[in-house]
């Protein structure tokens, strides 16, 4: 099958974006509303891993409950791809993904969140074929008349904060007194190619969110993000708002090459749509900034050889010419 993009506007239009889209603010709402609730309590912790590094609350699990719950009401016949499935059935998940799924993040920095600190998200995003059309991502921020805000958009209508229109922060070229969101590897792992040797790239922060770092950039706080290995859940909502608040998120496809302009985050869904499971394993890395800045970036990320890889090739290479 051959993608139409007139098709593919004509389904769209059936459903009404607009409703999505409204649907999933409402969600987001209801979503901070619970983990506001819960915030700054004591509450149990469990850990994915043997590390103790990848926790997960009763914040989390409630907050997914919720959401899981109003979509599936709401829209019976979308699919749901929640952070927090349980692994032990999701995992092995081999039903063939539906036209329209909603990816969640009922709690994107849970350990900020647990320890007491505000900086964390809520993040929904709704794919159609694959295609990034909705996202909405609560996000703690004062206002008049609450303690947070949900960033949200559709494609083709614009990004807002609540109602507020928000745009990305416009420059050339990276401003050194200006926020940036990065990796707490970035030093480590990546240098920066030629276009930006020697130039400041600005006042780096490391948040602990993704989904909160993309809500930053859509709304201009921060000039640009750089997101190393997020997983679906993580970005959706959030590179959404950035793309509607007049941005660019460029990424990089498992197995492609070269950075490109983010567009269907699985190419191949209108020849075979993938499994459940096989979302689940998505991950692609991701910059997001304004249409000048994003590509620049992007273009000039180049991964550090490790010693001992060096090493190794050194070897091969050395045995190669005897």
């Amino acid at each position: 099958m051959v993608y139409n993009p007139a098709v593919m506007s004509i389904a769209i239009d059936i459903v009404d974006a607009a409703a999505i889209e409204a649907a999933a603010v409402e969600f987001a709402q209801g979503a901070g509303a619970l983990l506001s609730r819960h915030f700054g309590n004591v509450i149990s912790v469990e850990y994915k891993d043997k590390a103790q590094q990848d926790p997960v609350t009763a914040a989390d699990k409630e907050t997914q409950a919720y959401l899981v719950e109003q979509i599936a009401r709401r829209f019976p016949t979308h699919g749901i791809l929640g952070e927090e499935d349980d692994p032990t059935t999701a995992d092995r998940d081999d039903r063939t993904a539906p036209d329209f799924l909603w990816v969640l993040d009922p709690l994107d920095g849970t350990t900020n969140f647990m320890n007491g600190l505000p900086v964390y998200a809520s993040s929904i995003g709704v794919l159609h074929r694959g295609r990034p059309l909705v996202g909405a991502v609560y996000i703690p921020w004062p206002t008049e008349t609450s303690s947070g805000v949900v960033v949200h958009g559709r494609t083709g209508g614009g990004a807002f904060a609540d109602s507020e229109p928000v745009s990305v922060y416009q420059t050339e070229k990276p401003r050194g007194d200006r926020l940036i969101g990065i990796p707490g590897s970035f030093g480590a792992s990546t240098r920066v190619g030629k276009g930006l040797k020697g130039q400041p790239l600005g006042q780096p922060r490391v948040t602990g969110s993704i989904a909160y770092e993309l809500a930053m950039t859509a709304m201009g706080v921060m000039q640009f993000a750089i997101i190393g290995a997020p997983r679906m859940w993580d970005m959706l909502g959030g590179a959404l708002a950035v793309q509607e608040a007049g941005g660019t998120v460029m990424t990089r496809l498992a197995g492609r090459k070269e950075w490109h302009t983010m567009d269907s985050l699985v190419p191949t869904w209108d020849e075979k749509p993938p499994t459940m499971a096989e979302l689940r394993k998505w991950v692609a890395p991701l910059v997001a900034a304004n249409p000048t800045l994003a590509p620049l970036i992007a273009h000039n990320l180049h991964q550090r050889r490790r010693p001992i890889r060096r090493m190794v090739r050194r070897v091969k290479r050395a045995l190669g010419r005897r």
